[in-house]
């Protein structure tokens, strides 16, 4: 057999060597999923090992769950990284999901990476319906909430619409928390795609568990204190706005703007608060514990770190993603423009919505792996 392929392991590059020989390699250990190989049919890129799925038979050793894959050499507190680029880790991002996607082309890769995408995005997708306020303004608004509030009231004195709205309320809750159950986990099993390609759905959703449990028991409890400190903004607009506003008989005074305006900023801005912890727990969170085997509180431990040295960079982070996202959020509108609006179909669809847009998640993802690579190589390795 020709010995056409070089492999490259710590920065040292080998070869060439024959397909059996890197074969032996790989059987053997020395020949990590993440090490780089290269053969000429590749062109100019070189590409992870474990893209090539010949080499990484069923006569391999399984790769470790993710909770197994610990570095206790690895200090999380106390090391001053470098300051990570949000254009570097975008470019990297990009070029790593255009490797993974399009070179080359694997529709079984898709579709299976498409099915951690979707169970890692899982019920998290927001819409609104905004309507018109009309020509009465805020006239018109205060009607609409007069009317719902009398049909609030009259609700109120009928038992079984009481009881069918808690019924309704409680199965909406327990529905909530079996999604977040599976997207904490989903959220590992994407992150384990995004190393290791090709590997088996079964093996992601075992090596997901522990770390999965753990995620969404964090969230639980975050999201806990989040809807008490919502309650409390809630009682003080009852208590100063809306008991005040029907004591008067819905007669709307000067002296109710004031508590009006200090509880609805209240509420936007916990809004933003909360939108914000949930967004660095998904993007940082989540590959600190996967690499390190460490507890959400530890991991978050590691961000502030990274908050605390480079508190540019990291809002940098956030402004370029933003930006990123309006980009793409344009050009899936174009599509479905271009499309006569047939191309948004599918985007609305359970599971094929998140196969469609697999390259945009897949880049995000990797947006911010490539971003703590940067800071700290030893903490979350990087990917070519």
């Amino acid at each position: 057999m020709d010995k056409k392929w070089y492999y490259a392991v710590d920065g040292v590059r080998y070869g060439p060597v024959a397909f059996d020989e890197l074969r032996g390699l790989a059987r053997t250990g020395a020949l990590k999923e993440l090490d780089l190989v290269w053969q000429p049919e590749f062109g100019p890129e070189w590409r992870n090992a474990g893209q090539v799925r010949e080499l990484f038979g069923a006569d391999v050793p399984a790769l470790p769950p993710a909770e197994q894959v610990s570095r206790p050499d690895v200090p999380l507190l106390g090391v001053t990284g470098a300051r990570p680029s949000c254009l570097e880790a975008a470019s990297r991002a990009y070029a790593r999901t255009v490797s993974l996607l399009f070179k080359p082309f694997d529709m079984t890769r898709w579709f299976s990476m498409g099915f951690c995408a979707w169970l890692a995005h899982l019920g998290s997708t927001q819409s609104g319906n905004f309507n018109s306020m009309g020509k009465d303004g805020a006239g018109n608004l205060k009607v609409q909430l007069d009317g719902v509030l009398d049909k609030i009231s009259t609700a109120s004195l009928q038992p079984g619409v009481v009881a069918l709205t808690v019924g309704l309320a409680l199965l909406s809750l327990l529905f909530g928390l079996w999604l977040c159950s599976l997207r904490s986990r989903g959220d590992f099993m994407f992150l384990h795609r995004w190393y290791r390609p090709d590997a088996p759905i079964r093996q992601c959703w075992q090596a997901a568990q522990a770390a999965g449990r753990e995620l969404f028991v964090w969230r639980l409890a975050f999201f806990l204190v989040a809807f008490l400190l919502f309650a409390l903004d809630a009682a003080a607009a009852y208590s100063l706005v809306l008991r005040p506003y029907l004591a008067a008989g819905k007669v709307w005074s000067g002296a109710l703007l004031t508590p009006t305006v200090a509880c609805a900023t209240a509420a936007v801005l916990l809004g933003v608060a909360v939108q914000l912890v949930a967004h660095l727990a998904k993007a940082f969170v989540v590959p600190v514990m996967y690499w390190q085997g460490v507890t959400a509180a530890r991991a978050w431990l590691v961000v502030f770190a990274l908050c605390n040295q480079y508190p540019g960079a990291v809002v940098g982070y956030l402004v370029w993603g933003f930006l990123c996202g309006l980009a793409a959020g344009a050009a899936l509108g174009l599509f479905g423009l271009l499309t006569c609006c047939i191309g948004f179909i599918p985007m609305i669809l359970p599971y094929f919505g998140a196969v469609m847009l697999l390259p945009v998640y897949l880049f995000f993802r990797g947006y911010a792996v490539c971003f703590l690579s940067q800071w700290r190589a030893e903490l979350i390795p990087a990917v070519a």
